[in-house]
């Protein structure tokens, strides 16, 4: 850890979304082998056994957090991807405090394949493999190297994802709790940091760190704030995506005192308590009748199935009050298969 109490540093974030960082020159930066002295920027392809992964490290001037941003733990899903490159580009060592780990694309084979979340050497989705193995298949191997090396050398770290080719989303980030009164409410104020609107509260993941499936839920479950941003949708690379996905980036540095600037918070935040997943309980073809960021009534239409030659089977209804975070756009649809995602906003 870079804070010389932790603990203190952790309490003043959480009452006052503020913090005192060591002044003293940072320390040398070692991450898969390569070391980034004090002041300097290296962007290089992080290399173990089968497993390669483009890296850059900034290490700033001043002492401060490990701040851990990844992208492409799904290889479809590019307005992080963009947004990172940008980042990394035009930041001064020099000028920053901490060090500043992007992972630009956890999963490569995944990205190169065009597949739609799913390592195609084993077709695993990388996150919900984690801890992972270093003896198990391809993905689990690289869920081991990002527990050990990169959850394990970090502060705080964001999973930035997007809607799949198959997904419209409604911009949202992910806060999770696992119990830890202290952890819990300093990662919700991370994420209120971000300056997203829509603020989901995720406590489903187990809290076992043997078995924590998901990437920032293992960064959880050893003591450490870890955030998954859902920013942009349909495989596309729009300009407002990126650029929405690099000004929580810099928020997040903001809010560590990394950058001189303040964070910018959403005037309004959105709290939801849970998502709901309706399901089909028939097999044929999907379609919607609402859309992201609508509102729906418990017991609204919400979608219709209708079988191979075009024949309604199913009417589905909305299971809760809420609003609609992300709808399936692709027609083809199983018995018991979910088709849409519904946030439920905390009860005052």
């Amino acid at each position: 850890m870079r804070f010389k109490n932790r603990t203190l540093a952790f309490v003043a974030i959480s009452l006052c979304c503020a913090f005192s960082l060591n002044v003293s020159a940072n320390e040398p930066f070692e991450l898969m082998g390569v070391t980034t002295q004090t002041g300097e920027k290296a962007s290089y392809f992080a290399k173990e056994r089968s497993i390669t992964l483009p890296v850059t490290v900034v290490n700033g001037k001043e002492d401060g957090p490990v701040l851990l941003l990844t992208a492409g733990i799904h290889g479809d899903e590019f307005p992080s991807m963009y947004a990172l490159q940008q980042l990394q580009q035009n930041l001064n060592p020099n000028e920053m405090s901490g060090v500043l780990v992007v992972l630009h694309l956890a999963n490569l084979d995944g990205f190169h394949a065009n597949r739609i979340a799913l390592n195609p050497k084993d077709e695993k989705n990388l996150n919900r493999e984690f801890p992972g193995s270093a003896d198990g298949t391809p993905t689990e191997q690289i869920a081991e190297l990002l527990t050990r090396e990169f959850i394990g050398k970090a502060d705080f770290m964001i999973d930035m994802h997007s809607g799949s080719a198959n997904q419209t989303l409604l911009n949202h980030v992910y806060s999770p709790f696992v119990g830890d009164e202290e952890l819990d409410a300093l990662t919700c104020e991370f994420a209120k940091a971000t300056g997203m609107q829509h603020i989901v509260m995720y406590g489903d993941r187990p809290r076992d760190p043997n078995n924590s499936i998901s990437y920032p839920n293992t960064a959880m479950t050893k003591g450490k704030p870890g955030l998954t941003t859902e920013i942009g949708h349909l495989a596309q690379t729009d300009e407002q995506s990126v650029a929405k996905a690099l000004e929580v980036a810099k928020n997040a540095m903001y809010f560590l005192k990394m950058l001189p600037e303040k964070p910018k918070p959403h005037p309004e935040p959105i709290i939801y308590e849970t998502i709901k997943y309706p399901k089909s309980s028939k097999t044929g073809f999907f379609k919607a009748s609402v859309v992201i960021g609508e509102k729906v009534s418990t017991g609204q239409d919400i979608g219709t199935v209708t079988d191979y030659f075009g024949n309604l089977v199913e009417t589905l209804k909305s299971p809760v009050d809420g609003t609609v975070m992300m709808v399936n756009q692709m027609p083809a649809i199983k018995d018991d298969q979910s088709v849409m995602a519904i946030g439920v906003e905390k009860s005052e």
